[in-house]
């Protein structure tokens, strides 16, 4: 337990040291990986078994975890003594190409100068990782091992696994941990092997948000075909909901995202209604976990109203199976725009996403190991510990997930084309008042018993006078025909 302590200790020490690096957004050349691979005693079988994918398997998950632009480091380990350094640097560079071709020379590490191989310290290796090639900035630590941790060949193994295990579960600078048990039987001179263990730890956090983009890119799953067993966190993304059908109307769609995450409602502007009552299913997402026992809580981001699931509790779910639920929630009619508001007729009759967020919480909950991933685990790594890394601390009862919500509603194209008939509408009478408005027309009036004609613009007047200048009379005219306004005294006066 001391190896453990000091190790945690030596941590917080890097953790103290980058804490601004850290605070710091990553570099534009992306998120260093260190690949440790275990070469001491333990791992004989792995070097001299002529069909060993060893060196094959390090060299495609480096090929599918990184980007050309990502700094890479090589190295393998074991325990120093004497003239041994353990990790040893055998390559770096940008991505996978820059340390390929220097896994084919790895060989079995030696203690000094004999002929005795090397014992195994993971906690050194870890440490002298993080504080050396990482610099003590985040990082991804990539391991390759038989899980046999044994310094100075103590007898004590199964208890120095656990000093590890302990530290992957409590130190808190390690901020997310993937465990990929692999089938790799190999047969040495000296020992014999059944399985292969591959630990992916994110020390910092900006490390953690790019292994889940890595596993979320898929690369890595063509090479590491089962899923990994999440070791770290065990309180975060417990569930997923998994919707079904909406019960309480035919005309609203429910389905899931592409991102496997998001519950995606489609419905009709007109056919909207203000609650939802969805029939899906509760994910159990925490391989390799039985969700024992837990109470279900949800909230939706922004409302008033409770995000309603039940039934409320879960009990014996294994991890991957669902348990049927019902979810009701009110949707926000307040912040769904009209089918006549600007928003809406902006959209020319195409969709108008309304993205909200729910949280699903589960309280007293408690986990435990499945029992058939933890007899895999057996016949994998006989008589090593192994189950003890999966054992959840007590400390976490609760865990939370995000649920994304989108409403795609869709409204009709009849507004806009009412609204757009309008306007055309309105623009042709300008234009034919305007029109009008410029054109003169000729008149017949007759004045003091004699014809003439006169030109006449609409909504202008014309002053008569005589062939003397003297003044007759004013008619005006609008839209139609002129009328006559005035008429001065002795004269006359008339149209047509």
């Amino acid at each position: 337990m001391m190896v453990s302590l000091r190790l945690s200790r030596l941590l917080r020490s890097a953790v103290a040291m980058a804490a601004f690096a850290l605070a710091l957004p990553l570099h534009a050349a992306g998120i260093q990986q260190a690949f440790l691979v275990q070469n001491s005693g333990w791992m004989e079988p792995f070097y001299t078994d002529p069909q060993s994918q060893l060196k094959a398997l390090v060299g495609a998950v480096a090929q599918a975890a990184s980007t050309p632009d990502d700094p890479l480091f090589l190295l393998a380990f074991s325990q120093s003594n004497g003239g041994n350094v353990s990790p040893l640097l055998l390559g770096q560079g940008r991505g996978a190409s820059a340390i390929a071709g220097q896994l084919a020379p790895l060989g079995l590490a030696r203690k000094g100068s004999g002929q005795a191989l090397a014992d195994t310290d993971f906690q050194e290796a870890v440490t002298k990782t993080i504080t050396g090639p990482f610099r003590s900035a985040s990082g991804i630590v990539w391991i390759f091992t038989n899980n046999k941790n044994s310094p100075n060949n103590d007898s004590q193994t199964a208890e120095r696994n656990r000093d590890f295990y302990r530290l992957l579960h409590l130190e808190p600078s390690i901020t997310k941990t993937l465990v990929y048990a692999l089938r790799m039987p190999v047969q040495g001179k000296l020992y014999s092997a059944k399985g292969l263990m591959v630990y992916a730890l994110a020390y910092g956090q900006p490390a953690a948000e790019a292994l889940n983009r890595i596993q979320a890119e898929g690369r890595l799953s063509q090479v590491l075909t089962r899923a990994p067993a999440r070791l770290k966190p065990v309180d975060q993304d417990a569930v997923r909901i998994v919707p079904q059908s909406v019960q309480n109307s035919a005309n609203v769609h429910a389905s899931l995202g592409r991102d496997g995450r998001t519950i995606v409602l489609d419905v009709d502007a007109e056919k909207l209604v203000p609650k939802v009552v969805l029939q899906a299913s509760l994910q159990n997402m925490f391989f390799p976990y039985v969700i024992e026992h837990a109470t279900v809580q949800a909230t939706l981001a922004g409302q008033a109203a409770p995000l309603q699931v039940s039934p409320g509790e879960i009990s014996g779910l294994l991890p991957g199976a669902s348990q049927q639920v019902e979810v009701r929630f009110d949707l926000p009619m307040a912040q769904i725009p009209s089918p006549w508001s600007t928003q809406a007729l902006a959209a020319m009759g195409k969709q108008v996403l309304l993205p909200m967020t729910a949280t699903v919480g589960l309280a007293d909950q408690k986990l435990a190991l499945s029992p058939e991933f933890s007899q895999q685990l057996q016949d994998l790594f006989p008589g090593d510990p192994i189950s003890e890394v999966f054992t959840p601390p007590d400390s976490v009862r609760a865990s939370q997930a995000t649920v994304p919500l989108l409403v795609r509603i869709q409204y009709p194209l009849l507004p806009v084309l009412l609204i757009t008939g309008a306007i055309l509408l309105l623009l042709l009478a300008f234009v034919l008042f305007g029109l009008l408005s410029t054109s003169s027309k000729r008149y017949r009036i007759v004045v003091n018993g004699l014809p003439r004609q006169v030109l006449l613009k609409p909504y202008k007047s014309l002053v008569i006078k005589d062939d003397g200048g003297r003044e007759i009379g004013t008619i005006r005219r609008g839209l139609g025909k002129p009328v006559i306004v005035r008429v001065a005294d002795g004269q006359t006066l008339a149209l047509g």
